[in-house]
């Protein structure tokens, strides 16, 4: 290529970057998970002040994108609402979810395994067309289709 010519920068077009093997109409759904952080809560336990870690993600969806940020109880309340709905379905394999520890959750080797255990988790329950098409999925990605196309028209790859 020549000096003077710019290189062409990809874009996240629909039909460029979408997941191979979608058939026409299907949605392509990614997550992409960024570095989790500790909240402290207003609370109190006795004579702690309660804190939490925040796993934030983006999320992909055909043509848009936006953050959100989860606790590891949000995650473990989507999986059990997905167990529930397909308990009945043989078709529909869920992968494992990261184990519940009750001591030491804010520890950083717990926090990474977990953001890596959910990572796995998110991305592998996005790629299965009958889960996506699941209420509480859609509900927790805050898909257009749920919370309205105006929600997530402005976002920031750069915040939290």
């Amino acid at each position: 290529m020549s000096k003077g010519k710019k290189e062409h920068e990809p874009s996240l077009e629909r039909g460029k970057f979408r997941s191979k093997g979608l058939k026409e109409g299907e949605d392509d759904v990614r997550v992409f998970f960024k570095e989790p952080h500790n909240v402290r809560g207003k609370d109190r336990l006795l004579c702690f002040v309660s804190e939490h870690t925040r796993y934030p993600f983006v999320v992909v969806y055909n043509d848009a994108k936006w953050n959100l940020e989860k606790r590891f109880s949000d995650f473990a309340e989507l999986d059990a609402q997905l167990d529930e709905a397909f308990k009945n379905n043989e078709d529909v394999v869920l992968p494992e979810f990261p184990p519940k520890k009750y001591f030491g959750s804010l520890s950083p080797a717990l926090i990474k395994e977990r953001q890596e255990g959910l990572e796995k988790y998110m991305k592998a329950i996005v790629k299965d067309h009958e889960v996506l098409q699941c209420r509480s999925l859609r509900e927790f990605l805050e898909t257009p289709d749920i919370v309205g196309k105006d929600k997530h028209k402005e976002f920031d790859f750069g915040r939290r």
